[in-house]
Parts: structure tokens; sequence; C-alpha cells
């Protein structure tokens, strides 16, 4: 019988394509996962990764059980949760993923008054970028999410088990370093021509699974894909190249010189964020949370708008 550790192996394995790596995220030898790996192939008769030196690969008899595998391990862990919540009516854990657009500080005053409501609930909060937050709802992968894309998938907007509410507006702005080669016509709109010729910082999309939608940036010139707004931020300021941000975060920066602005109105972005959550895993927990986080007005407040003297934590 296939252990679930065996199946968190596999999956660590595929995710990252490469056994030391996989190896150190999940705290284990190479030489333990390379063993494991090769059991699960023995006893199924299959090659589930194609190996040469660098990277290891899925086989399509690999591919199908990933997928198998990530369903079942939802499943295990939904029904862990579900069975102690009907007993209790607190989950015994509760995942939150917080998307790269927001504000990050808010979550520290969320987890401390989390922690001394629920003391028996293990908090989990996890980042995601643009699609990857529906993509951990749909999956299981959490509970709820904060900043979610306006632009709904198919799967989640067909399923009435998930319910969402805005959380407010979103202002892009293109910036740059004041002696960027785009800053000298800073009143003129840039055009996706000369931006062409430039280097544009992005924050890749992180979904794993559903369609991705990511930085309508990485389109044009050329790209270098940094991992979240911060590092994007500075590589701006030093002169590295371009880059689009919420206004929230880049506006200190436009108010103390340090980056310079330029419209572009080629480039389409969410005018705004959702926070969605699983209506069907609701426990006292995520319904607590929800009362915490409150209606738009407050929502917008304390995630989507420059607080001074707060950039170093906010921006993530």
């Amino acid at each position: 019988m296939i252990q679930t550790e065996t199946l968190q192996i596999v999956q660590a394995v595929a995710h990252f394509g490469n056994f030391t790596t996989a190896a150190k995220h999940l705290h284990k030898v190479p030489s333990a996962i390379s063993y494991t790996i090769r059991k699960v192939e023995d006893e199924l008769g299959v090659s589930l990764f194609l190996r040469d030196s660098r990277r290891v690969e899925l086989t399509p008899a690999g591919e199908h059980f990933v997928k198998q595998g990530e369903k079942i391990l939802s499943d295990l862990s939904e029904l862990a949760n579900s069975t102690c919540q009907i007993a209790t009516g607190v989950e015994p854990e509760l995942h939150i993923v917080l998307d790269n657009i927001i504000n990050q500080g808010p979550v520290q005053l969320l987890m401390e008054e989390f922690r001394q409501k629920f003391p028996d609930t293990t908090l989990h909060i996890t980042n995601e970028v643009y699609m990857g937050c529906w993509d951990a709802l749909f999956h299981n992968r959490c509970q709820l999410a904060i900043g979610a894309p306006v632009t709904i998938p198919d799967e989640i907007s067909a399923n009435n088990k998930f319910g969402w509410q805005t959380m407010g507006p979103l202002d892009w702005k293109l910036v740059m370093a004041p002696d960027h080669p785009l800053a000298s016509s800073s009143d003129q709109p840039v055009t996706l021509k000369e931006l062409n010729h430039h280097t544009t910082i992005v924050v890749e999309d992180s979904a794993r699974v559903l369609h991705h939608g990511g930085d309508s940036l990485a389109s044009h010139g050329q790209v270098l894909v940094m991992p979240n707004f911060r590092q994007a931020l500075y590589s701006a300021v030093k002169g590295t190249g371009v880059t689009m941000v919420p206004i929230h975060f880049a506006e200190h920066l436009l108010r103390d010189g340090k980056l310079i602005t330029r419209p572009i109105p080629a480039l389409e972005y969410n005018r705004k964020c959702l926070m969605a959550w699983n209506k069907d895993n609701m426990g006292a927990a995520l319904s607590w949370c929800l009362k915490w986080l409150g209606k738009e007005q407050d929502l917008t407040q304390l995630w989507l708008s420059c607080r001074e003297g707060m950039a170093a934590i906010d921006i993530s």
C-alpha cells in the first residue's frame, strides 16, 4: 500500500525537479528521497521520473501519479479537519494565503488575536502571487485567500462552495529611477515600442495548475523575474529596469523622489482584488477571521493603502 509520506515525497520531487532540493524541503537526506522513489517505482512496475545529471522530470505515468496523489492528500487533510471540526466546531488547522499584492504587516495583528482566540488551532500563513491564490483555494491548500485577483477562474465561479467579496480598488503605476532612460519624458505615456527596448521587472504568477494570469509587463522588454514586489521596487530604484506596482507599495518612494512614474495606457491590470474562502470548510476559526477582516472599507484601509512608517514590513 502506498503511504502518505511517499505521496508527499513524490509531490516534492515533482515540484522542485531535484532530489536534493526536495530533501531539504522535507528535512530528509537525499538518499532517503531516492530510496522512496525507487521503492514506489518498483512496487508499481513503472518509472515516475526521467533522470539526468541536473533535473528529474515526470513521465506520463508520473504526471498521473502526482495529479491523483495531490487529490488524495487533499482529501485526507480535509477528512481529518472535518472530523475534528464536527466534534468541536473549531478547525484543528486553518490555512490562509496572502497574495503578494497586499500589505504584509497586518497579518501580525490577525495572527496575534487569532492565537488568543483559538490557541489549539494551528495557523498556516503562506504567500502566493496572482492566480496562485485561486489555485491554492481550489486545490484545498487554504481555506482563506486574501488579495486574490478579480479575474475568477471558471473552476471557482462554477462551484458554489466558494465565496468572495471585494477588498477595494488597485491603482497600478509604471515606476522607474529618475535617471532611467524612460524617465526623460515623465509627462508623456510610455508606448509598448519604447518598453521593448528596456528591462522590465516582473513578479511571476505562482499558480501550479489553474491558468496563469500574471504580469502584463512580462510580454515586453528584456524580462527580469523577481520573487516579490519589494525586490522589484528596489531593483527599479537602482535603475535596473521598470516595473508595474500598486501605488500603496510605491507611494513612499515616489514621494521621496527615489522613483518617478509615467502613464502606460496600453497595459491592463486588475483594478481591484478579492478576499475569498471555502464555505464548505466554515468552522469557528474561519468564521472569526472573516468577521475580524471586516467589510470592503476596512480591507482597503488595512491591506491596500500606504501606511505611514510601515512600508518596510508592508511590502513583500
